[in-house]
C-alpha cells in the first residue's frame, strides 16, 4: 500500500461468487478489515480494492469466476484499483494461478483469508508492483481461531457455518480437493457465535456445510447435529433454525425427532438426493440406493408433521439412459418435493467420473433438465394453490424491488430464502425483521401473496 493511502479510509467492494459457504468466507474476509482505515462499499466503480472471492464446482463457476475478473481487469486499468481473487478458483489452480489470473495483486486459496489485512498494507516495492500467492496444497480451514464477521444478508438472518471440508467423495465431486477434508467446529464456539450473531438482531439462523448431517460422526465429545439444534434451541431471542445440506446417508431417525420436538427449527430439510437410479446412484459413490432414500423422505414426512423437503438431483451423468432418466421422472412425480433444483453432470478433471465412458450429450442433458424443472413447476404451482386461503408467520426480508412499491416481501418457515420462493404481502407498518402473520390470497408457480392480519 503506498504511502498517500495511508491518510485516509480506502473503500472496499467486495463480489462473492457460489454458495452461502462461500459468502461467510467473504463476510469473514471483510471483517478482518480495520475500520478505522478500510470502508465497505456495495458499488465497485467507487472502490480503491476490489475482492472477488471464487467458486470453482463446475466449469460454469469458472467461466463465471473469470468473467468477474475480466471485469475487475478493466476497471483496473481505468481506475488502478488493487485487485485480489480468493477462494476455490485459486484453489482449483493452485501454483498455476499466477500465470492465469495475471491481473490480481494477491491471490488468497481457500482457508487463507487471516492473511489478508496484513498483506493490504505491505507496502510496494520501489519500481513494481508486489504480487503474491497464499495456497495451500491441502487446504484447511483455520477453525480454531474465532473470526470476526460482517454479515451482508439482511441483519435478520445469517448463515452458520458448522463444519466444511466433505469426507463423502462422490465421484463427480471436486470439493474434497478444493475445500479439504472433513473438519468441523466444536460445539461450544458454533453456540457462542450463534449468541453473538442474536445480540446483533439476527432471527433466523441457516446452518450450512457441506454436510451438516455428519456434524458429530467423528467426534469423541458426544456432540452431534441433534444436540446442537437443541443447544440452538434454547438461545432467546433465536426464532427460526433452518438446516441446509444435509447428504441422506447421515440423516437419522433421531435427527428427525429432535427436528420435531424443537419448536424454533424449521419443519423443512434440504437434502441433496442427486438421483434414484441403482446403478447411476452406485457410479455416483453416494452410498444409499433407492430403498434407503425411499425410507428416509416416508420417515421425515412421519416424524416431522408438516415438513417441507427440498432437494437436489443431477442429469446427464455417466450411463444415464433414457429408462434411467425415466425413473428419475417418476420419482419427482411421485415424491412431490416442495422444492428441486436440477443441474447438468459436468466431467471434471481430476474426479473419478472424469474419467468414465457412457458420456452423455451435454445437449441431451439439457433437454432433461428442462424436462424435469417443467415437471417441478407444475408440482410447486401446486403446492402454492394449497396455501391460499391460509394465516401463516413470515418473517419480512424487505421491500419488493419495484421503485415505489408499497409492498413487502418475506419468507415462510417452509421457504429458505434466496433459495426457495418468497412471500409478497401487503401491509402496513412493515419492517425487515418483523414476524407476522399474513393470509394467503394467491400463488404463483414459486411464490405466495398476501395481506397482513391485523391484530
Amino acid at each position: 500500500m503506498s504511502s498517500s493511502s495511508r491518510s485516509k479510509l480506502l473503500r472496499v467492494a467486495l463480489i462473492s461468487l457460489g454458495c452461502p459457504k462461500n459468502l461467510v468466507d467473504s463476510e469473514i474476509m471483510l471483517g478482518l478489515l480495520p475500520q478505522n482505515r478500510y470502508r465497505v462499499t456495495t458499488s465497485p466503480d467507487r472502490a480503491d480494492i476490489i475482492i472477488i472471492n471464487t467458486c470453482a464446482f463446475l466449469e460454469s463457476a469458472r467461466r463465471e469466476a473469470f468473467q468477474a475478473i475480466e471485469w475487475a481487469w478493466a476497471l483496473k486499468r481505468r481506475r488502478g484499483v488493487k485487485l485480489i481473487v480468493s477462494g476455490c478458483l485459486v484453489q482449483y489452480y493452485g501454483e498455476k494461478a499466477a500465470e492465469l489470473i495475471p491481473a490480481a495483486d494477491l491471490l488468497l486459496g481457500v482457508g487463507e483469508y487471516g492473511a489478508l489485512p496484513d498483506a493490504l498494507e505491505e507496502r510496494e516495492p520501489e519500481g513494481g508492483r508486489q504480487r503474491r500467492l497464499l495456497v495451500r496444497q491441502r487446504p484447511r480451514f483455520p477453525f480454531q481461531r474465532v473470526f470476526p464477521r460482517l454479515i451482508s444478508t439482511p441483519s435478520h438472518l445469517a448463515y452458520l457455518r458448522i463444519a466444511d471440508g466433505c469426507d463423502n467423495r462422490c465421484t463427480y465431486c471436486l470439493i474434497p480437493g478444493l475445500r479439504g477434508t472433513y473438519q468441523e467446529r466444536s460445539l461450544p464456539m458454533i453456540l457462542s457465535e450463534a449468541r453473538r450473531l442474536v445480540a446483533q438482531g439476527v432471527r433466523e439462523i441457516i446452518l450450512i456445510a457441506q454436510d451438516t448431517a455428519y456434524y458429530g460422526h467423528r467426534s469423541s465429545t458426544g456432540a452431534d447435529l441433534s444436540l446442537l439444534l437443541e443447544a440452538l434451541n434454547e438461545i432467546p431471542g433465536l426464532r427460526w433454525i433452518r438446516v441446509l445440506y444435509a447428504h441422506p446417508v447421515h440423516i437419522e431417525r433421531s435427527l428427525l425427532q429432535t427436528m420435531a420436538s424443537c419448536d424454533k427449527i424449521c419443519p423443512y430439510l434440504d437434502i441433496p438426493l442427486q438421483h434414484i437410479n441403482d446403478a447411476i446412484l452406485k457410479r455416483m459413490g453416494r452410498k444409499i440406493n433407492r430403498a434407503g432414500i425411499e425410507a428416509l423422505l416416508s420417515e421425515a414426512r412421519e416424524v416431522v408433521e408438516g415438513i417441507s423437503l427440498r432437494t437436489t438431483l443431477m442429469v446427464g451423468f455417466p450411463g444415464e439412459g433414457e429408462d434411467e432418466f425415466s425413473e428419475l421422472i417418476d420419482f419427482v412425480r411421485r415424491e412431490r418435493f416442495a422444492y428441486l433444483g436440477v443441474f447438468s453432470y459436468s466431467p471434471e478433471a481430476g474426479t473419478v467420473a472424469g474419467r468414465y465412458g457412457s458420456r452423455v450429450d451435454g445437449a441431451v442433458a439439457r433437454r432433461r433438465r428442462g424436462r424435469l424443472m417443467k415437471i417441478q413447476q407444475a408440482i410447486s404451482t401446486e403446492y402454492g394453490q394449497a396455501w391460499r386461503g391460509e394465516s401463516i408467520t413470515v418473517l419480512v426480508d424487505g421491500r419488493y424491488p419495484e421503485p415505489g412499491s408499497p409492498l413487502m416481501i418475506g419468507h415462510a418457515a417452509f421457504q429458505a430464502p434466496e433459495i426457495d420462493g418468497i412471500v409478497v404481502i401487503e401491509g402496513e407498518e412493515l419492517r425487515p425483521g418483523d414476524m407476522v402473520t399474513v393470509r394467503i390470497t394467491d400463488s404463483s408457480a414459486y411464490d405466495l401473496y398476501g395481506i397482513k392480519i391485523k391484530k
